[in-house]
């Protein structure tokens, strides 16, 4: 059946904790400054968010590896470079587009915008696929 994959459990856990510390890197300390400035945030906007936020965040990354990882299996990536082009062809799919359109609706559209929060989304897919691949 098309929906039949095998799909290395751990390799799901480990690429949806992988990508925590990245966003941690990414959003505090690689681009905190321009990306709360397009945001319009302030520091006490991103401080009192609660764990809601990154409880959301982690599931999200979950799903998307436990995704990932059927679809490289139900399309024969069997090696880490395929893995990542898999995720990179899906990014560009999925993950990039929509984020396009949110960001093109939004008040505060900007292309920086978009390299900053669609550039943590291509690099998380990406690590995700090389340790799924990691695992194939």
């Amino acid at each position: 059946m098309i929906f039949d994959a095998d799909v290395n459990y751990l390799a799901v856990i480990l690429g949806a904790v992988a990508v925590q510390p990245l966003g941690a890197l990414w959003y505090s300390t690689l681009f905190r400054e321009p990306w709360m400035r397009l945001r319009g945030y302030s520091g006490a906007d991103t401080e009192d968010g609660g764990s809601a936020p990154y409880i959301i965040g982690f599931l999200a990354s979950l799903i998307v590896a436990y995704v990932l990882a059927r679809l490289v299996d139900m399309v024969g990536a069997d090696s880490v470079a395929d893995c990542i082009a898999v995720a990179a062809f899906v990014w560009v799919g999925f993950a990039a587009t929509v984020q396009a359109m949110q960001i093109a609706f939004s008040p505060r559209r900007s292309l920086a915008l978009f390299a900053i929060e669609g550039g943590y989304q291509l690099a998380a897919f990406v690590v995700m696929g090389a340790i799924i691949g990691a695992f194939q």
